[in-house]
């Protein structure tokens, strides 16, 4: 039942999709134009780098906070704790993926990573950060960026545990492979659309300074 709490949880804040309430303060709704997506990427190219940049800490701290309360509540449980922030953060991921009162139409979970990473240790955080800014500067695709980012997460997940280091309990060791596989794949599973663009040499490149589209409200 606590995982379901935090699965909870964790769902709840993750659905609140900050690139929709921004958009439709602006008079628009950003699910209607560019990727369709209410993350970070399509905020700033269809409102600009202002909104992209709000959007994308608004997204990180909306993962954050959950994952900080469920590390402080297990704090006394350690080979618990981090399971714990795990399903917080996979509640987050589905709730910023499929917001239910949107249609379970939201984002692919990328700056929510960001705030996961950060809430689970700082140094992986950082690791993902640079190869993600590294791979975006080298070939300017976000998606790009974002799926090689996902597939360290995937294959760091499969090194810690083939060598017994996942930093849980002995009897948590493959809950918690299975979560760390789980929300790489999904935002993977979520850039599939990209996935075709970028082999059809479709995909467009990342703008970041940009006043947004023009667009008919």
């Amino acid at each position: 039942m606590e995982r379901l709490l935090w699965l909870l949880i964790g769902y709840l804040c993750g659905s609140f999709q900050s690139g929709y309430f921004l958009g439709r303060a602006k008079g628009l709704d950003v699910r209607n134009y560019g990727s369709h997506s209410t993350g970070a990427t399509n905020s700033l190219r269809v409102m600009g780098t202002g909104a992209g940049i709000l959007v994308l800490l608004l997204d990180a701290a909306k993962a954050i906070i959950p994952c900080v309360l469920a590390r402080h509540f297990f704090r006394g449980q350690a080979e618990l704790q981090l399971l714990m922030v795990l399903w917080t953060a996979t509640g987050v991921m589905l709730g910023h993926d499929y917001p239910f009162y949107l249609g379970f139409r939201g984002g692919r979970g990328v700056a929510s990573t960001v705030g996961v990473l950060i809430a689970l240790d700082w140094r992986l955080a950082l690791a993902w950060c640079l190869l993600f800014i590294v791979t975006c500067y080298l070939f300017h695709y976000v998606s790009l960026s974002s799926i090689l980012s996902m597939l360290l997460l995937l294959v760091l997940a499969l090194v810690f545990f083939f060598r017994h280091a996942l930093p849980v309990g002995a009897a948590f060791q493959t809950e918690f492979l299975l979560l760390a596989l789980f929300n790489p794949l999904l935002s993977i599973f979520r850039h599939r659309a990209n996935i075709g663009r970028l082999l059809r040499g479709e995909e467009s490149q990342l703008h970041l300074f940009t006043r947004g589209m023009e667009v008919k409200k």
